[in-house]
């Protein structure tokens, strides 16, 4: 008997995570491993966060709420600018939305439109429900968007325009003079979808108020997780914001029990220590200028960002790099999977991470001239 493949997941990309420590202990028979790869916090999960889901695991024989109104009340209450819980749906982790928005809006006769260099699973979801993508690529040099472009790209078969911001792997605001000209400008069978998962990190004052359009009633769905500023990237919880009706349509896309008790009670107790977030973010954010700094320093090419994350390209074979650095122990992610082959990313680490990250690289660099 033979499986007939569809052609959707057939020609699909497939989108590849980064090394594990363990992998590379073995691999390279190195003890000590820094993994500043996958833009995971350097800071720990909220002890209130982990308190919560040790009690929780005392009633695991139990089956979790059916729903998720508890969690989405507290979403509201933090998130606050007149939100109600209506306005909110979670999913498991981010990708999990981005999956549930393309089950909902896209299929075989539409198209969505991805801005190149970005987060990949925008294609990977769209695909595999048989979307055709439309890529309006970002600027080569500085990696802004060309809106221009984008609404010239839209068509009676548009469904979804994905945006990034910031931006991954390039750390760039969309700002909110170009959402504006969205907004006001797309046709009402177009739903734009905005992935936000590190809005924490921006010290810039250009980021659009995507909140705002939401609450406005736009075709606007704003994506967050708790993976990045939370450090909560082990638990996969994300959600999105949208006006009830969109709400509403992709509520009926989840399976019942779609989040469990543990995940609940963390993602909650998260919300509410909001010291142990601010401590998250100001780490991030002084090791994000420590690296672009010293980063500039080296013989590479270097961008700013506006998340916890820097693009950067060597001069030399961008996977060459990262297997030097991975013979050393340091895991960073090369970008061939985002469309850039020629760069790499590494996320912001402890201090001590950064300095060493930085020492072996200028050593690397200097050893391949």
């Amino acid at each position: 008997m033979s499986l007939e493949l569809k052609n959707s997941f057939a020609t699909s990309p497939v989108y590849v995570g980064g090394a594990s420590m363990e992998d590379i202990r073995k691999q390279y028979g190195v003890e000590e491993v820094i993994k500043i790869g996958s833009n995971e916090s350097p800071l720990g999960p909220s002890p209130q966060a982990v308190t919560a889901m040790q009690q929780a695991a005392a009633s695991l024989n139990r089956y979790p709420p059916m729903g998720d109104d508890d969690l989405r009340a507290v979403l509201a209450e933090t998130l606050g600018q007149g939100l109600q819980p209506e306005n909110f749906f979670t999913g498991n982790g981010g990708c999990d939305v981005l999956w549930m928005i393309a089950l909902g809006f896209l299929g075989p006769e539409s198209e969505c439109i991805i801005c190149r260099p970005t987060f990949p699973v925008y294609d990977v979801t769209a695909r595999r429900v048989g979307t055709s993508v439309v890529y309006v690529d970002l600027d080569p040099d500085h990696f802004t968007y060309d809106v221009e472009a984008i609404l010239a790209a839209v068509t009676e078969k548009t469904r979804v325009i994905y945006l990034c911001s910031p931006n991954n792997p390039t750390g760039g605001l969309l700002t909110a003079e170009q959402f504006e000209t969205l907004v006001n400008n797309i046709p009402d069978h177009v739903l734009l979808v905005t992935d936000e998962v590190y809005h924490h990190f921006i010290t810039a004052n250009t980021q659009a108020d995507s909140l705002a359009y939401v609450r406005n009633g736009k075709n606007v769905v704003v994506i967050h997780s708790f993976s990045k500023a939370y450090s909560l990237a082990g638990l996969r919880l994300g959600y999105g914001v949208a006006r009830p009706e969109i709400i509403q349509y992709l509520a009926r896309i989840r399976l019942p029990f779609h989040l469990d008790q543990m995940t609940i009670q963390g993602g909650m107790a998260a919300l509410r220590d909001t010291d142990h977030l601010q401590k998250s973010v100001e780490l991030v954010v002084a090791g994000r200028q420590w690296l672009y700094e010293n980063l500039s320093g080296l013989d590479v090419q270097v961008w700013p960002s506006q998340a916890n994350f820097i693009l950067f390209k060597p001069p030399f074979a961008a996977t060459q790099v990262s297997e030097q650095l991975l013979r050393r122990g340091i895991i960073v992610r090369p970008m061939g999977n985002f469309y850039l082959p020629d760069h790499l990313r590494v996320s912001v680490g402890l201090p001590e991470e950064n300095e060493r990250f930085i020492s072996t690289l200028h050593e690397i660099l200097t050893a391949m001239k």
